[in-house]
């Protein structure tokens, strides 16, 4: 075992022995759980700290902790496919429906003396950690009177450096978009009403919410908002009971389209289920929405195939142009360092200090999805 093993080791033992929340499970659990690679160490500038990256017994993937806290993975949500049965079946009144964010999940926590962001994958987030006093100013007040709390928020916007889609309405930068509160140790999230308390006492932006809805008798009423939403390019909704109950999920056809829009030409990098799924949830929609037929039949094949063919005629590498900027240099360089570990090639076009900020330029580079492409435009046959 090398040194640096043994001190990792130690540091975990010292863990499970300050933070309550791991003695839920034996020191040798954890230490096993460590060896299988299912637990991983990291650190921060001076901070040292653990996320799981597959679930463990009852803790998800994605939670972090150290001696001082635990945060639990942020729960994935069901998807209903069709509101008129989907509603009935999960929920009662009162619940809520929340507008869904196309954009990446963070959980904000105060560690010490810096808020920072943590990706739903339980690593550091050195981007939104960089900017998120650009957009939720009161956080420190929020972190100060709520201690014990994790605040969820989604990161969305044309200048971020993780995904391509974002809502049409954010023209430019980013936006922060606050949908939960957690509670530290349980994963308990803060009941809707309560949430909307805090929303508005500490002035933090949020997704629209709307309701409180009754699964029956205001189907009607959810099915003209996502009837809206569609038309507004906007990605769906997240319903969230007004009591400890199931959360569900469903998305607008044009979410759908724009998935496909995105992903098709970079087959190769993605499991091919991501096409036909949402195939399957495009069909369900019109079963549901029967206006929208037409638009899709007219966008469906132009969304699948216009950008694919426009790549095959370049024979250009496949990549993907991001732009964002930093208030620190030095969160810049560590985001460059977590795409090295994610092995994420990227290529750094354009730095620039403008109004304050470091302005960067990069691409992504998507050597499967290259090759994926390039083998069959050679002639090469497969299997299938």
């Amino acid at each position: 075992m090398r040194e640096n093993e043994k001190e990792i080791l130690k540091y975990l033992k010292y863990c499970w022995e300050k933070n309550p929340y791991l003695k839920k499970y034996s020191l040798r659990e954890w230490e096993d759980v460590y060896q299988k690679r299912k637990l991983l160490f990291f650190n921060w500038k001076n901070k040292d700290f653990f996320r799981l990256n597959k679930d463990f017994k009852q803790y998800p993937s994605g939670t972090f902790f150290n001696e001082k806290f635990l945060v639990l993975g942020y729960p994935h949500i069901p998807r209903i496919y069709v509101l008129k049965t989907g509603l009935k079946r999960y929920l009662k009144y009162p619940f809520y429906a929340e507008e869904k964010i196309e954009g990446y999940n963070v959980r904000l926590v105060k560690v010490e003396d810096e808020i920072l962001a943590f990706t739903r994958r339980g690593y550091i987030c050195s981007f939104a950690t960089d900017r998120w006093e650009d957009f939720l100013p009161e956080l420190p007040k929020f972190f100060k009177d709520n201690p014990n709390l994790v605040v969820c928020a989604e990161v969305a916007g044309p200048e971020n450096p993780f995904i391509s889609e974002y809502p049409s309405y954010i023209k430019e930068d980013i936006n922060f978009f606050v949908f939960d509160f957690m509670e530290k140790g349980t994963g308990k999230f803060l009941r809707v009403s309560e949430k909307l308390k805090l929303l508005e006492k500490y002035e933090l932006n949020a997704p629209e919410i709307h309701g409180p809805f009754d699964p029956e008798k205001d189907y009607e009423r959810i099915k003209g908002l996502l009837k809206r939403y569609h038309l507004e390019k906007r990605e769906g909704v997240v319903f969230k009971p007004d009591y400890q109950g199931a959360r569900v999920k469903y998305v607008t056809p044009f979410s759908n389209l724009e998935d496909l829009r995105v992903v098709f030409p970079y087959l190769g990098e993605i499991d091919p289920h991501f096409i036909s799924l949402r195939l399957i949830r495009l069909a369900l929609n019109l079963y549901e929405f029967e206006e929208f037929k037409e638009e899709v039949y007219n966008t469906l094949g132009k969304n699948l195939f216009e950008e694919a063919l426009q790549i095959f005629k370049t024979e250009k590498p496949l990549q993907e142009a991001f732009k964002v900027k930093f208030k620190r240099e030095n969160n810049f360089l560590a985001m460059l360092a977590h795409f090295r570990l994610a092995k994420v090639g990227i290529e750094v076009k354009k730095t620039e200090w403008k109004d304050g900020y470091l302005c960067v330029e990069f691409t992504k580079i998507y050597p499967r999805a290259t090759q994926f492409w390039k083998s069959k435009l050679e002639g090469w046959g497969e299997v299938d």
